[in-house]
């Protein structure tokens, strides 16, 4: 009885969350006003135009005080999401829409009509509330669980979101000299028989960032300031996620020798590799800080702002990674289709150009928002190359979401990792 109860509910949790985002994507929305921003990268000047301004106007002027004497870097696009940007019109193309006479800016009709369908469309502020619903509907499945496996006759009962998390940590603090010293060994295994030691480190991820300068600098090198430091930024990033993930999913396989002997947390085996890579990452960040001073990039008091992007990513990793540590287990095959995903997942995540100017409407807005990918590496370049704070609500969002599916993960393992033995 108690257990189809809790059935039902969960039912009813899904059936909310569709009919919640089904109102999201058919709710009428007003026009909205546009905030169009010029960013010189030394100054940042806004301007709001209403909804009813825009209707009645075929061009626009903004005052800035210099401007003659400055170039522009860039101009935005927002709408009630102050830090997102729903469009960008990017260096190369600024002679189309605009025209710089003494101390001001004149935006042509082309901008004027730009701003106008911004207004109108929704499709970003309706993506983020649906992810906020998801992230109330996973919490709301995750007590629902938890109290089924505390009534659960058949002794499943694994104490509840509190006493696993506790255990978690508490497994840390033990573990920690392991993961620490696991890491540290693997480290040194690696260049053990190499000649260039740790400099692979360096020299893997700058040579790939090479490659992919001489392939896609030809078609986004002009559009895009610092080119090499805008992709070399991004992979830093995603060959940490890549890593992570395609490791977790042979995890258990890969340390058979010791999950078959004793017992180990299987999250203290991703751990180790995730400190590992860790390590690795920290050392091509000195290519990265060489790269800075060469192209003079003016680093502000934005760049803490890639501590969140790097949290979100770390959550992230470990999240996903726990989830497929435990199918892989079971699947074999399932290394083949992830190594697969994150290949194309690469070229859809805007490592090698930027999602908002490179990608049309409104594809821009949903690789934006539903790829958390995409919003801790364009957060981060935004941070550390232009001195822009960006993308606030997307990082908090998909923060909550990383951890809910790391918890989510870790009540999986928790919960099965004593068969694990008897499959490999």
């Amino acid at each position: 009885m108690k257990k189809s109860v809790f059935h039902i509910s969960k039912w009813i949790i899904s059936a909310c969350f569709i009919l919640f985002v089904a109102v999201c994507a058919l709710f009428p929305v007003k026009n909205q006003p546009v905030t169009l921003v010029v960013d010189t990268g030394v100054e940042v000047s806004e301007l709001t135009v209403s909804v009813e301004d825009l209707s009645k106007i075929d061009s626009l002027t903004m005052i800035m005080p210099g401007i003659g004497e400055k170039s522009v870097r860039e101009v935005r696009f927002h709408r009630g999401l102050k830090s997102i940007s729903v469009d960008k019109i990017s260096s190369g193309e600024l002679e189309i829409y605009m025209e710089v006479q003494d101390n001001q800016i004149i935006f042509n009709s082309a901008v004027v009509e730009k701003m106008q369908k911004l207004s109108k469309t929704a499709l970003l502020e309706r993506l983020f509330t649906a992810e906020c619903g998801l992230c109330v509907a996973l919490f709301l499945w995750i007590i629902l669980n938890a109290l089924e496996e505390k009534f659960d006759e058949s002794g499943l009962d694994n104490h509840g979101p509190i006493n696993e998390i506790t255990r978690f940590f508490k497994d840390i603090r033990i573990y920690k000299e392991y993961i620490l010293f696991a890491a540290k060994s693997d480290l040194n295994a690696e260049v053990a028989n190499s000649y260039l030691n740790r400099l692979w480190w360096i020299l893997e991820p700058f040579f790939n960032m090479l490659v992919y300068v001489v392939v896609f600098g030809k078609v986004m090198g002009n559009s895009i300031q610092n080119y090499a430091t805008f992709i070399f930024s991004a992979l830093l990033m995603w060959n940490y996620f890549n890593h992570i993930i395609n490791y977790s999913v042979k995890c258990v396989r890969f340390n058979r020798d010791i999950v078959t002997k004793i017992y180990v947390p299987k999250y203290v085996l991703l751990l180790t590799n995730m400190v590992l890579n860790f390590i690795k990452l920290l050392f091509s960040c000195v290519v990265l800080v060489v790269m800075l001073l060469i192209f003079k990039v003016h680093i502000g008091i934005e760049i803490l702002y890639c501590i969140p992007a790097y949290v979100l990513m770390l959550i992230l990793s470990f999240g996903v990674g726990m989830v497929l540590l435990h199918f892989g287990v079971f699947v074999d095959d399932l290394s083949y289709a992830v190594s697969i995903l994150l290949q194309m997942a690469m070229f859809l995540t805007g490592i090698f150009f930027d999602v908002v100017t490179a990608l049309t409407a409104p594809l821009n807005s949903v690789m934006l928002c539903l790829n958390p990918c995409t919003v801790f590496i364009d957060s981060m370049r935004n941070a550390l190359l232009y001195r822009t704070i960006s993308n606030v609500p997307l990082v908090c969002v998909w923060i909550v979401l990383a951890l809910m599916i790391s918890y989510i993960g870790i009540h999986i393992v928790f919960k099965h990792e004593n068969s694990y033995v008897k499959v490999i």
